[in-house]
């Protein structure tokens, strides 16, 4: 059902069952606590929304099979930051859908997205790589004090139940509910599982039928970055998260909290609304636009990107909504709820960081305005 197509990633390959499961195969960070960890830790704690293990294989580690190798000199790799053709890998997905139907352009779309995601975040691991180069013979890997070899993990997980991503939306009503369920999820998993998902995107939010998923029509997957509260850094090297839908403060590398994720959910809805729509058969008779606001979140420096973020929720946020389909205008007064909630003012502009306090101070008039969004839009569609 998938497969990550970039030279340089973690090699997701993901099977269905015949029994509504995904079997995931994946070369994750040794220096991460492993996914099977969060799923095991989220299932003790009662967290609901988040796809249940049904088995689990550690296959192999890099470490293992270069156990007895030696390397005389480490590569010295061009600092990304001096190079043009690192600095921005991102290229248009649009012109790429409209040479296809919608069922495979959504594919397309995926692996696109996932391709830039992960070819970005090498980007910033090369730019990050030691600028010296050593005489001395260096064994595979380095020793817990120096970086310049990362240990994975090969294994297999099997999770249940399986779905499909929130980018296949077919109408508006399947898309704000499994929004509102998937945002539910992650606020199950960090208040009660305690754990942090830091990759909001797309990717990792499925659409599930309510009959196998106990009544959830959303839910929450893939927890590879993720993070308990409290604990230490992971020490992978690169800035966790999807670029496009990375939080202006994550861009600018401040550390990552569940407000960060609630933000990335509101760039999801937003670019499903604004993007994404245009190919699921919302457009009418209109083509895509041809220049999009959302191709300044996925090229360029962090800081550029985030840049272009802070002036969109600010005082270019209705040049965003111009955006969205007409068939999709129906949802901008949530659009307007969630940036109100999530980017208040104050008299030097937009609030971006976390409130102290209680996390439900976000959770619940967001989880809020998409229930009365969902209200509005039924008596709508039965007047």
């Amino acid at each position: 059902m998938y497969s990550q197509k970039a030279i340089v990633s973690r090699g997701t390959t993901c099977y269905t069952t015949e029994n509504n499961s995904v079997v995931k195969f994946t070369w994750a960070s040794g220096k991460r606590t492993a996914e099977v960890d969060h799923l095991t830790q989220a299932k003790e704690k009662g967290v609901k929304g988040v796809a249940g293990i049904v088995a689990h294989h550690r296959i192999a580690t890099i470490a293992e099979i270069r156990k007895k190798l030696k390397f005389p000199t480490a590569h010295r790799f061009q600092n990304g930051a001096d190079d043009p053709s690192l600095a921005s890998t991102s290229t248009s997905i649009s012109g790429n859908k409209r040479k296809s139907s919608s069922s495979a352009t959504d594919t397309v779309s995926r692996s696109n997205k996932r391709q830039r995601s992960d070819s970005q975040k090498l980007n910033r691991k090369l730019s990050t790589q030691p600028s010296s180069s050593t005489s001395k013979t260096k064994p595979a890997l380095s020793a817990p004090s120096e970086d310049l070899w990362e240990d994975r993990i090969y294994s297999c997980l099997v999770i249940s139940p399986a779905g499909r991503v929130i980018s296949e939306f077919t109408d508006i009503k399947q898309l704000l509910e499994s929004m509102r369920d998937a945002i539910k999820a992650h606020q199950s998993l960090f208040v009660t599982g305690k754990i942090l998902h830091r990759d909001i995107s797309p990717n990792n939010i499925i659409i599930t039928d309510p009959e196998t998923a106990d009544s959830l029509k959303g839910m929450l997957i893939d927890l590879d970055m993720a993070k308990a509260q409290n604990s230490g850094p992971s020490g992978a090297r690169q800035i966790t998260g999807t670029i496009q839908f990375m939080a202006i403060e994550v861009l600018r590398n401040i550390d990552h909290t569940y407000r960060h994720d609630l933000e990335s959910f509101f760039y999801v809805l937003l670019w499903m609304c604004g993007r994404q729509s245009w190919y699921n058969g919302f457009s009418g008779n209109k083509k895509a636009p041809q220049e999009s606001v959302f191709q300044q979140w996925e090229i360029g420096s962090f800081s550029q990107i985030a840049m272009n973020k802070k002036g969109n929720m600010s005082v270019t946020f209705e040049i965003v909504l111009e955006q969205f389909p007409e068939k999709l205008k129906v949802l901008e007064p949530l659009c307007w709820k969630i940036r109100d909630i999530l980017f208040p003012y104050h008299e030097k502009g937009i609030i971006i960081g976390t409130p102290e306090g209680d996390p439900e101070q976000l959770y619940r008039p967001i989880i809020a305005a998409y229930e009365e969004a969902i209200t509005d839009l039924y008596r709508l569609q039965h007047r």
